[in-house]
């Protein structure tokens, strides 16, 4: 999150202030949206697991409701 932030231009106590480049805010939001993209294909790969497996979700229908 704290590469988000810096890529958004919110800054932070516990962060340097370093002058970030064009090329080093576009490499930060490319590993943001693959970190993002990684994130979403578990979530779904884990609901679609239980949903074949025939377990319960235990309470977890948010996770149900956010990958449908």
């Amino acid at each position: 999150n704290a590469l988000d932030d810096r890529l958004k231009g919110i800054r932070m106590q516990y962060l340097p202030s370093i002058i970030w480049r064009k090329g080093d805010k576009d490499r930060a939001a490319t590993m943001i949206q693959a970190i993002e993209k990684m994130l979403k294909r578990r979530r779904i790969m884990r609901s679609l697991e239980k949903f074949v497996g025939g377990r319960l979700y235990e309470g977890d229908l948010r996770m149900l409701q956010r990958t449908i």
